[in-house]
């Protein structure tokens, strides 16, 4: 991966929040002024940390299975109240923490498909440029 450098040293193209900061903040930055070109073989290792990542939610839907089956958090009113709407929050609505883990694990699954996709779009334009520049040299000489 390379990120351009614009040499001027006064700060980054989009201000730094607490959230994003450090070599976050620079690479978004980076990436918002079109400074940053991606090997495929960067491309690729981006791709399967994502995966990992991926991967790793979708171990975590495992956790679920508990929550569906129902905790028994004892018998009183309260208990029973606080239980429904732990089976709630966890897997019973389109908006349940379930849903969103579903959510992202699709999202990281997109994404780093689309990583692939632009690195082999960007790897075969390359070719393409540079099957064109070679037959224009071979057509001046």
């Amino acid at each position: 991966m390379h990120i351009e450098s614009d040499g001027g040293g006064s700060g980054p193209a989009v201000p730094s929040t607490a959230k994003m900061t450090g070599s976050i903040a620079a690479f978004g930055a980076a990436a918002a002024a079109g400074k940053v070109s991606i090997d495929p073989e960067s491309a690729e290792s981006m791709a399967a940390k994502i995966d990992a990542i991926a991967v790793r939610a979708t171990k975590r839907l495992e956790k679920f299975e508990l929550l569906e089956m129902g905790v028994r958090l004892g018998s009183s009113p309260v208990a029973l109240t606080m239980a429904k709407q732990d089976l709630i929050t966890a897997v019973g609505t389109p908006t349940s923490a379930k849903e969103n883990l579903v959510l992202y694990i699709r999202a990281l699954e997109d994404l780093a498909a689309a990583i692939r996709a632009s690195a082999r779009t960007a790897q075969d334009r390359d070719a393409e440029n540079a099957t064109l520049l070679t037959n224009i040299g071979d057509e001046l000489t």
